[in-house]
């Protein structure tokens, strides 16, 4: 398993909301081995197929734009949810072995990331946080229910995407109330409640860095097998990115940024 290191690096975190895509895209090609990746982003909002049906959301985008939140369109399932420097977001890619894997890909290609959680005193496991935004089925929640990391599948093309991100010091009151005003504006009647989030902060009751997280995690990589020694992203991972990293833009967005 290889590593992605994108949490220093300028470039890679530019690219960081196509990173997992292309990714993606060169493993199925036989271009680049199984990788996992960490990394950083600036802010955005990143949406879900479920939002992009919504009947007015060309407005809740405008606004969020407004806002200084640039809007991204999600290769996997999940509704939306926002991803800034108050987060540490993660994926593993690797070879689809067919839909019937789909379980053990969340439980394999997370195992560091619940690994390292719980070695820091936030144990978690797979669940519902119900009012959340981007409430799904295997998010990983605290003991007390709520969700401290999202996580999502994609099966496409051939390859295996579980990606997520855990929410370190991001204020989930902040975030829930931007997201409550997107959909409010895009026509959307859903609900969602601040106190189903928290961060790992606030469960330590103390500050932690995105970059103690990331050691704690590629060192619980490193515990299971894994490749803990950051690999430099190939010519053809590169060249996808900066293709995708325009082309998932939400069309009603583009040329804002």
């Amino acid at each position: 398993m290889r590593y992605l290191d994108a949490t220093e690096n300028p470039e890679l975190i530019s690219l960081s909301p196509s990173l997992a895509e292309s990714v993606a895209m060169a493993v199925a090609a036989d271009e680049a081995p199984p990788t996992f990746c960490l990394r950083r982003q600036r802010a955005h909002v990143l949406l879900g197929p479920q939002d992009l049906r919504l009947p007015r959301v060309a407005d809740g985008a405008a606004w969020l734009e407004a806002q200084g939140y640039p809007v991204r369109v999600r290769v996997g399932g999940g509704a939306a949810v926002v991803l800034d420097e108050g987060c540490l977001s993660f994926f593993t890619a690797i070879p689809s072995q067919g839909i019937g894997h789909v379980d053990r890909n969340f439980r394999d290609l997370t195992r560091h990331v619940r690994l390292a959680l719980e070695r820091l005193g936030a144990p978690t496991e797979f669940g519902r946080a119900p009012g959340s935004f981007c409430e799904g089925p295997q998010d990983l929640v605290t003991r007390a229910g709520r969700k401290i990391a999202g996580v999502s599948q994609a099966l496409r093309r051939g390859y295996a995407l579980v990606s997520g991100m855990v929410l370190v010091d991001q204020d989930p009151a902040r975030s829930t109330a931007l997201l409550q005003e997107f959909y409010r504006r895009s026509g959307s009647d859903r609900i969602l409640r601040a106190s189903a989030v928290t961060s790992l902060c606030a469960e330590l009751g103390r500050e932690i860095s995105l970059a103690q997280l990331r050691n704690a995690i590629v060192q619980a990589a490193a515990e299971i097998g894994w490749d803990a020694a950051p690999r430099p992203l190939l010519p053809a991972e590169k060249e996808y990115a900066q293709d995708l990293v325009l082309r998932r833009r939400f069309q009603g967005s583009a040329g804002r940024e």
